[in-house]
């Protein structure tokens, strides 16, 4: 602090003051002694944040995977799958809705057939071409019943769910912003 004759900052009163080269205000020796401790105030808020920092930082290095970024990943898993599940979960239920249905009709059509079969085999009337006509028959109703012709799974090209990826600055900025705090 440079020594002078001027006007305090503090009380306004002429006398002799000194200047302060941080804040370039100026202060009677009954003031400057203030000012100085407001300093180590704001020096003792500086440290607590420093500290808060270090402590946040021994934490990350202990255990890194509970940093916040990660917590933001572990959300964006926790959704994405709860999208899957509902999105799989509304599919099934409108898959055995229709099932239900087509699985009565494949039943009537084998009921017929099975009667078919029944009054064929009581009468014996039936010839190779008939067994062959009756396996075509029913391995078509297998077929409808194992994979229906009127139903399938669709993959849609829109993403049910947003991609995520992490983008990384490169390293000069962080050092200058590092040379800002330390110089």
């Amino acid at each position: 602090m440079a020594t002078s004759k001027g006007r305090c900052v503090t009380c306004g009163k002429e006398k002799a003051i000194l200047k302060c080269e941080g804040c370039l205000e100026t202060f009677c020796y009954n003031h400057v002694m203030d000012h100085r401790q407001e300093l180590s105030k704001q020096l003792d808020g500086v440290e607590v944040i420093r500290d808060t920092i270090r402590q946040t930082l021994t934490q990350q290095t202990a255990e890194p995977k509970k940093h916040a970024l990660i917590e933001q990943i572990d959300e964006w898993e926790r959704e994405s799958i709860n999208k899957i599940r509902q999105t799989a979960e509304e599919a099934r239920e409108m898959l055995v809705k229709h099932t239900v249905k087509y699985n009565t009709d494949i039943e009537v059509k084998l009921n017929k057939l099975t009667n078919h079969l029944r009054e064929s085999r009581q009468v014996n009337d039936f010839f190779e071409t008939d067994l062959h006509r009756w396996k075509q028959a029913l391995a078509k109703l297998n077929e409808e019943l194992t994979k229906p012709s009127n139903i399938t799974i669709k993959h849609h090209p829109t993403p049910l769910i947003e991609k995520i990826s992490v983008d990384i600055l490169c390293k000069t900025l962080f050092i200058a912003l590092l040379r800002i705090v330390v110089e």
